[in-house]
């Protein structure tokens, strides 16, 4: 089965963890992938193992803080394929620990650029192109801290995680009459990506959660849904893909 055949789909922070398995995930689906991340060595290794698997996959050198850099991607992909059928953003940094009262403004204006106006920049370079098309998918990859307090976590990453959902749900009350269907995932810990749990915090989160650390996959599988023709009247949700970690609404 191949649902996302001959799509060219952005993957950005693609060179490890959630970003590498969703490119993986969309490849094995018939998907060209483009594989962008600021570590040029790892996106074009991603690149070549998808290619080697008998998959189909470009790496390019992106930071998506630079929104100069997004527009020249975008420009890049299309002049190669004259199009672009989806984008997911998944650029951040992993959920960095600090207190209120601890955290600097400098280290305030780096989490919410690149974990929010990042994301807002690579959307803003692709989105011209899908309204010509009359078809887009955009998935932005929040986090279940956008949802739940923690003692712990740094409240930017918290809020810049929230302004991906905000941004969900506008940019898609704007665009779906141009074909183009934004939504967003909420993921939990995944136990081998983003903030690291001690043993002693691994074994309470087990015991509070049967679910487990379900790894990058499940994310994957949910972005490749979002991706592909089942997902035609789905536009402005949140999914929450957490293992149990967050329950409601």
């Amino acid at each position: 089965m191949s649902p996302l055949k001959q799509h060219v789909i952005i993957v950005t922070g693609a060179a490890r963890g959630i970003g590498k398995s969703i490119a993986e995930t969309v490849a094995r689906q018939g998907g060209h992938v483009i594989v962008t991340d600021i570590l040029t060595d790892e996106a074009e290794a991603v690149a070549s193992g998808i290619a080697a698997s008998g998959g189909s996959a470009t790496a390019f050198t992106l930071d998506i803080t630079r929104p100069e850099d997004a527009e020249a991607v975008a420009g890049k992909i299309l002049e190669r394929f004259g199009r672009i059928d989806g984008l997911v953003n998944n650029a951040a940094l992993d959920a960095p620990h600090g207190r209120a009262w601890e955290i600097g403004a400098d280290e305030w204006r780096h989490v919410i650029e690149v974990d929010l106006n990042g994301a807002w920049y690579c959307s803003r370079a692709v989105i011209p192109a899908m309204r010509m098309q009359r078809r887009g998918r955009i998935v932005f990859i929040s986090s279940i801290a956008a949802r739940l307090g923690s003692p712990h976590l740094s409240p930017a990453y918290s809020t810049a995680k929230a302004g991906l959902i905000g941004l969900t749900v506008s940019l898609s009350a704007q665009l779906e009459s141009d074909g183009i269907l934004v939504n967003a995932i909420t993921p939990g810990p995944t136990g081998n990506t983003g903030a690291a749990y001690s043993e002693a915090g691994r074994k309470a989160y087990l015991e509070a959660h049967p679910l487990g650390f379900g790894g990058p996959e499940p994310i994957a599988n949910a972005v490749a849904f979002l991706l592909g023709p089942e997902s035609g009247w789905t536009s402005g949700a949140v999914m929450n893909i957490s293992g149990g970690h967050f329950r409601g609404i």
